[in-house]
């Protein structure tokens, strides 16, 4: 056999090389045994709408250590409100001062002797026992000796009155018991004086008898009896008068 000639030699090695070429720029195709292709990549799930609302949960976890960190940082209203009240409380002592003491000037002391003491309460029992006789007397003359035994103003029975109204008092009193005796114990005469004041007070322990005709009626008994006497002025006069009932009689007479 003839051998061929180059150029068919040539011509056929370029075929060789180019179907081996296209060779390489194909996927083999499956053999004949019938294997399975191999998988295709699976596809992205897409997630579940639950899973998708459950998403923003990690958020919320991340932001409440968030939160709770910044709450202390907030000040507790007990704290506000005692800054407050303090604030308050130092506006009130910048506006209200306390007020100024108001001092009253005390009487100056009255210089005075142990025998000007003396005659004070001396003056002063006099002036009771003097009262206790005016009273005892008959009613004009009780009533038009009265007012001269008291001061301007009398506490009488710890009510303050002009002489005027104790005057009406005294009157009332004598027209309901016309007939009065009212005896000082003896040595039952107790005197008291301050310096300072000009005051005695005299106490003493009387025995009363009242008699009313016209009402048929006796009372007698014992009181107690305390005048306060000021030595301040001119003369002696009673500044204030009470009396205690210690025993008390009452007779009805009839005819």
């Amino acid at each position: 056999m003839r051998a061929p000639p180059a150029s068919a030699l040539l011509a056929g090695l370029g075929l060789l090389v180019s179907s081996a070429a296209l060779a390489q720029g194909w996927v083999d195709p499956p053999g004949r045994g019938g294997a399975a292709p191999a998988p295709a990549p699976a596809p992205r799930s897409e997630p579940a709408p639950a899973a998708r609302a459950a998403a923003p949960a990690p958020q919320k976890a991340h932001t409440a250590p968030r939160r709770v960190a910044e709450e202390p940082r907030r000040p507790a209203r007990s704290t506000i409100h005692a800054a407050t009240e303090a604030r308050r409380a130092a506006r009130l002592a910048r506006t209200e001062r306390p007020p100024l003491p108001v001092t009253i000037p005390a009487r100056p002391p009255v210089a005075v002797s142990d025998g000007q003491m003396r005659d004070w309460a001396q003056a002063s029992q006099r002036l009771a026992r003097d009262y206790l006789a005016s009273i005892s007397g008959p009613n004009g003359a009780a009533l038009a000796a009265a007012p001269g035994f008291y001061g301007d103003q009398v506490v009488f029975h710890g009510r303050t009155m002009t002489v005027s109204s104790l005057m009406s008092e005294k009157r009332r009193f004598v027209q309901r018991w016309p007939e009065r005796r009212y005896r000082p114990r003896p040595d039952s005469l107790r005197t008291a004086c301050n310096a300072g004041l000009a005051v005695c007070r005299v106490q003493a322990t009387v025995d009363f008898s009242a008699f009313s005709p016209d009402r048929r009626a006796r009372s007698q008994g014992t009181v107690d009896l305390e005048l306060t006497v000021s030595l301040a002025g001119s003369r002696p006069v009673i500044i204030a008068e009470t009396s205690r009932v210690v025993s008390r009689e009452a007779v009805a007479s009839r005819e």
